[in-house]
């Protein structure tokens, strides 16, 4: 490579001493220059980024053993390894330039802003019914939610092709989150308490289901979204609260099961892990798990763009706007990239529901080849980057936060899958309850509008109740009757 006589070992590791020197300039550059903070875009984006470039070329070095989640193709991919691990180098500069740069501001203004508004609790309590609803049409076949729940990690099955109404399970979580609305805005108890019991219920049941991945989206959104609208959270809590959560959901892959008789039969299964398997595989997702999955399919692009694959010019992305239409309505749309993946270099005999996660840079390669790495990367600046105008620019109301702390929270999975993903799968489970909750919460105002344009940035963030339209110097604790 590059005509020096050195093992393919030697450039992989250099090529990963070279990403790690460029993540640590742009840390430095974030945080010492630009001073942004642990919980801003540009830092959620980096820590996603790092973890999971990293994991398949560092275990790679390290040793070849196929194990895991680890593809079986690996051998055939090494060659190109250091190349994949450079270009995601090479494209920090270019999501820099764009995160900071003037078309970020711009865009950021044009993005309208929500009013705050009284009505937070019927907001939790509509958003809920409908969840509950949806849920129960695509329970309905099983005998029944709980049914339904029992079925634990098999449930992934039964919900594909149905997304449609399987997008009751993320809105439950931001129906509780119009709970923590009302306590931005008011700072009264019983919304904290409501809201605490609330996201405990949810999370209990996506334990059930084994759904980590559900799971890391709320607590990222939470910790955001009180980071932003309630108290600036420590580095050293968020450090805590970090560790935590990625212990509890590591150990929860290794524990999840399938099929469980009764909520007793969930515990019971948990605790009859044998303490050996724990010891053995508590970092089994940075390892041999799930990190590693989705990098690899950079440098498979690398390998088989312009001569098993051709270049698809834009295609994938001209065709994400399909993904809009539920497969019930449309079941001859386009397959997503994951499971063409599948069927591509791993054969038949998977489920339609089975794929393997596609790296969010390797779709540009599959387009246009190491420009396309480079475009995404600066596409992704340029959107991040009027995230965090937008931030600024709303200051301190609550419904604005919402849309920030679950568009930031989204970043990992954004990362770990196509286009699609951002521009179907955010909007559809996230920002449009979250919509739908915006307006119930201004619901009344009259000729008022919901929706105003956002000034242009500003530092200056305002306490939430200077934008509850009905406040008064100080609100005390009967604010919570208004509902």
């Amino acid at each position: 490579m590059f005509g020096l006589s050195l093992s393919n070992d030697d450039w992989l590791l250099l090529s990963l001493l070279f990403f790690l020197f460029a993540v640590a300039l742009t840390f430095y550059y974030a945080w010492a220059v630009k001073k942004d903070g642990v919980l801003d875009p540009i830092s959620v984006f980096l820590f996603f980024y790092c973890l999971f470039v990293l994991p398949l070329p560092v275990r790679s070095y390290i040793t070849k053993e196929i194990v895991g989640d680890v593809t079986d193709h690996l051998p055939g991919l090494l060659p190109y390894m250091p190349w994949a691990v450079f270009l995601s180098a090479v494209g920090l500069p270019f999501f820099v330039w764009g995160y900071y740069s003037k078309l970020s501001q711009r865009i950021a203004r044009r993005l309208p802003r929500p009013r705050a508004g009284i009505h937070s609790r019927t907001a939790f309590v509509l958003l809920t019914t409908l969840s509950l609803v949806l849920l129960s049409l695509l329970a309905r076949n099983e005998g029944g939610l709980l049914n339904f729940i029992l079925l634990g990690y098999g449930s992934t099955a039964e919900m594909f092709g149905k997304g449609y109404l399987a997008v009751g399970l993320p809105w439950l979580f931001i129906a509780s989150l119009f709970l923590l609305y009302g306590y931005a805005l008011r700072h009264t108890r019983s919304d904290l308490i409501f809201f605490i019991g609330a996201v405990f219920a949810v999370a209990i049941i996506h334990v059930v289901l084994g759904s980590r991945g559900i799971l890391m989206y709320m607590g990222l959104t939470v910790l955001i979204y009180w980071n932003a609208a309630v108290k600036p959270i420590s580095a050293k809590l968020l450090t805590a609260i970090g560790v935590t959560c990625f212990i509890g959901l590591n150990l929860l892959g290794i524990v999840r099961s399938s099929n469980y008789s009764s909520l007793s039969d969930v515990w019971a299964r948990s605790s009859a892990v044998e303490g050996s398997k724990l010891d053995n595989n508590v970092l089994y997702t940075l390892s041999i798990g799930e990190f590693v999955v989705p990098f690899e399919t950079l440098p498979q692009m690398a390998k088989s763009v312009g001569t098993e694959i051709r270049p698809q010019l834009g295609l994938t992305y001209l065709r994400a706007p399909l993904y809009w239409i539920p497969a019930a309505i449309y079941p001859s749309r386009p397959i997503p990239l994951s499971t063409w993946y599948m069927e591509k270099f791993y054969g038949g005999g998977y489920g339609a529901n089975q794929g393997r996660a596609f790296f969010f840079t390797a779709e540009g390669y599959l387009n246009f080849g190491f420009l396309g790495v480079l475009g995404v990367m600066l596409m992704w600046g340029w959107f991040l980057g009027a995230v965090h105008q937008y931030r600024i620019a709303a200051g301190g109301e609550p419904g604005a936060l919402m849309l920030y702390a679950l568009t930031v929270a989204f970043i990992f999975r954004g990362i770990a899958g196509d286009f699609v993903s951002m521009f179907a799968g955010l909007p559809e489970q996230s920002l449009s309850a979250a919509v739908l909750g915006i307006w119930v919460v201004n619901w009344g105002r009259g000729r008022q509008r919901v929706w105003r344009r956002t000034p242009a940035a500003s530092r200056t963030a305002r306490p939430p109740s200077a934008y509850y339209s009905n406040a008064k110097p100080a609100l005390g604790g009967n604010a919570s009757d208004r509902h």
